[in-house]
């Protein structure tokens, strides 16, 4: 298994140094002109895989993989996003799944998400910006119908000096899954511009706390350890779905992450990444179609290891 995986990565490797390093010289005099309002358009590339994570009841067990893809368009203080994330599930012993009652195949292999996002960028003074957003996005294995969230939310940010920033988030999510939830985010950023020495995140949500400490050897090469949450969307099952009472129901794979993360810039805010991280606490969570909390079910799987490899552009 790990073979393939290893053989996946160089073909990505290869395709980024032979399609993405010709834009370099491109970048770099774009530079140059560094306009401060020009319009700015980016595209982020990721691939992941983990290792064998298994059921902690029997001996089922399942690797993951999967793509991410990034787009942004900034111009007059607006964005718009357009995102596409997709899983990919490999079975082992699924008959043996307590979730799959009396059947010998696979109880899903891929999902879905397609998201569309628009932000307005507001400067208040030397100090002050406000970050109105909107988002749209669609998670699901076969049918899109009840498979929508949507996000409304305003971000407060403050930066009172280069070396420091403080964002306080309020949104509201609506998901059919479970109707409306308000979220509040807390995060602070130091030496979030420098490219010399050591930076930080840290955020406090009504999720999960999330940090991050990066170091840059130089201006192209930097290193960042990292602790969060990861995992899928809430997933809306196939009306087919063999998982038992779960047809047209939902579905969360979900774990905390901690690892190390390697950056290179070969261009003005264009990067090649490579990450390894160990995923711990993985659990499935299925709510029925009625999308009501109280009848959640989750199954636990092992800690399993997984790497990124990544490529994102600006032009």
């Amino acid at each position: 298994m790990w073979s393939q995986i290893c053989a996946k990565w160089f073909f990505l490797l290869t395709c980024i140094f032979i399609f993405g390093f010709p834009a370099v010289t491109i970048a770099d005099a774009t530079d140059a002109a560094d306009a401060p309002h020009h319009a700015e358009s980016s595209i982020e590339i990721e691939y992941f895989a983990m290792g064998d994570s298994k059921l902690n009841t029997g001996n089922a067990q399942v690797d993951t993989s999967g793509v991410l893809i990034q787009t942004e368009y900034e111009a007059n203080n607006m964005v718009f996003t357009f995102n596409y994330e997709r899983w990919n599930y490999n079975w082992t012993n699924p008959e043996n799944l307590p979730f799959v009652s009396g059947m010998a195949g696979i109880p899903w292999s891929t999902f879905n998400t397609v998201q569309l996002g628009f932000a307005y960028e507001h400067e208040i003074g030397d100090n002050w910006e406000l970050n109105y957003y909107i988002e749209a996005e669609s998670s699901f294995e076969k049918e899109t119908s009840e498979s929508n969230e949507y996000e409304l939310g305003v971000d407060f940010i403050y930066e009172p000096s280069k070396s420091w920033a403080y964002t306080l988030n309020v949104n509201l999510e609506y998901l059919d899954a479970t109707g409306g939830e308000l979220g509040v985010d807390f995060e602070i950023e130091w030496n979030h511009h420098k490219k010399e020495g050591w930076s930080g995140e840290f955020e406090i949500s009504s999720e999960f706390p999330e940090t991050s400490l990066t170091y840059h050897f130089t201006r192209e090469f930097s290193t960042t350890m990292f602790y969060g949450e990861g995992g899928t969307n809430t997933i809306r099952l196939s009306d087919s779905s063999p998982v038992t009472g779960m047809q047209g129901g939902y579905f969360e794979d979900e774990y905390n992450s901690s690892g190390i993360k390697l950056d290179y810039e070969f261009a003005h805010e264009s990067y090649l990444s490579f990450s390894f991280q160990k995923n711990t606490d993985r659990r499935f969570s299925f709510v029925d179609s009625s999308g009501k909390e109280k009848t959640e079910t989750t199954y636990e799987f092992s800690d399993t290891t997984e790497a990124k490899i990544g490529l994102s552009y600006t032009f």
